[in-house]
């Protein structure tokens, strides 16, 4: 029985210290990832944008569908291997030069938004490469879940799904266009037309007299 008492203790214990460590954490959360890619600010920002290719390179969307929006820009739900659906709505999409902001929101029940990425792509080289940077604000009003994410993932699990989506995606392109390279079959090139040589006629044969040997005959003349 006191080690029944003793065990409930340690484990009442333990949850009241994952209840208060989670009161110390900020319900808003805000993180920020960045990576260059040897790849133009357009390349990156049609991937971001054009939602309908996402079960094509995106990790864990296999189907994709518009969604009522609530604002100038679209909506779409996007269904994962599990089968479950996630709304999604762009709020926002500026571009400024060799820089563009996409802002997307993750939207819950009763159309509460529970993230908010911010995408911001920058050229630089003349557009050669280009940075994305990844900005996840979420809400999370549960302690114990903000205690695990600070804990666990620190909170990038999204951000890094996207980062290893599109590093797949390029990696892709570029060994099927070295193997379209290697198997493309070479031009055929037609054989020049060889000029025939002109023999330079010999002395016997620039000459009015008869080769040695060579019949001949006289033109008869009358007496």
């Amino acid at each position: 029985m006191k080690r029944l008492i003793i065990i409930l203790v340690l484990l009442g214990s333990f949850i009241g210290g994952v209840f208060w460590y989670g009161s110390t954490l900020p319900e808003q959360t805000h993180t920020s990832v960045s990576q260059q890619f040897m790849r133009s600010d357009k390349d990156i920002r049609e991937l971001i944008f054009n939602f309908h290719l996402y079960p094509k390179w995106r990790e864990d969307v296999y189907a994709v569908k518009e969604a009522p929006s609530t604002t100038p820009f679209h909506a779409w739900t996007e269904t994962n291997g599990a089968g479950k659906k996630t709304l999604f709505q762009m709020v926002a999409f500026k571009q400024n030069g060799a820089q563009t902001d996409i802002i997307i929101d993750i939207i819950g029940e009763r159309g509460i938004t529970l993230e908010r990425l911010n995408f911001k792509i920058t050229g630089h080289d003349e557009n050669q490469s280009s940075t994305l940077s990844i900005t996840d604000d979420r809400l999370i009003s549960n302690r114990v879940s903000r205690v695990v994410k600070h804990l666990l993932s620190q909170g990038t699990n999204n951000i890094d799904s996207y980062f290893l989506s599109i590093n797949n995606k390029f990696i892709g392109d570029a060994l099927r266009e070295k193997r379209r390279k290697a198997t493309k079959t070479p031009e055929t090139v037609s054989p020049k037309a060889i000029k025939p040589e002109t023999t330079k006629p010999g002395p016997a044969a620039a000459s009015s007299s008869p080769a040695p040997g060579s019949a001949t005959t006289k033109k008869a003349t009358s007496p």
